[in-house]
């Protein structure tokens, strides 16, 4: 099975098992490290059924979101909930998703980054779609050691599917031409933010 076709599987039932809620305080600490959000272009990275979309909504204002997740099921749920003209949905893979080159301030990515393969050239891309100066952000609401237990009971798909340690990413970062703003973790949290060089 592959990830698209596990992710799809548990579509219907995410906002059940991952209500937002309890994930808010965690969505806000990372929204309010990468600043005002008040027309900006915005790529939300595995967007799943849109639980940044709750906060990232509200302080748009004329901005706009492309929202991408691999999963189309995820997608779906996401669209239903969020009819929003500002927001245009990618049901892809991020290489396909046809971001254009400089076209983004502020690539979010919320409790995703461990399900992507080959990571210096997901944050290549980053650094493609991103403006001199734009921002990227990983982060969780849980720890490294919390999720890799999580995902090791969930089964082979995504058993193997961990985060790096937060000066491994930050090293990624810096070779992919962002700098460092914050990167630390604990064990119910982790977050790296970076801007890209001009």
């Amino acid at each position: 099975m592959s990830r698209q076709d596990f992710f799809d599987r548990l579509a219907d039932r995410w906002d059940e098992l991952h209500p937002a809620e309890p994930q808010l305080a965690a969505i806000r600490r990372g929204l309010e490290l990468v600043g005002p959000l008040d027309g900006c272009a915005v790529a939300d990275v595995g967007c799943g059924t849109g639980v940044l979309l709750y906060e990232v909504l509200p302080r748009l204002g004329d901005g706009r979101v492309v929202a991408i997740d691999s999963s189309a099921g995820m997608v779906a749920r996401a669209r239903a909930k969020f009819p929003d003209a500002r927001i245009r949905w990618s049901a892809t893979d991020l290489f396909a998703a046809g971001v254009e080159e400089g076209s983004l301030d502020l690539v979010l990515c919320y409790d995703t980054f461990p399900h992507f393969e080959h990571r210096a050239r997901v944050l290549a891309e980053w650094s493609r779609w991103l403006v001199p100066g734009g921002r990227a952000i990983v982060w969780h609401n849980l720890g490294r050691e919390q999720l890799a237990e999580i995902h090791r009971r969930a089964g082979e798909v995504v058993s193997d599917d961990l985060l790096p340690a937060p000066s491994e990413l930050s090293r990624l970062f810096v070779e992919a031409g962002f700098e460092t703003l914050h990167a630390s973790e604990s064990p119910d949290s982790y977050t790296v933010a970076a801007r890209k060089l001009a």
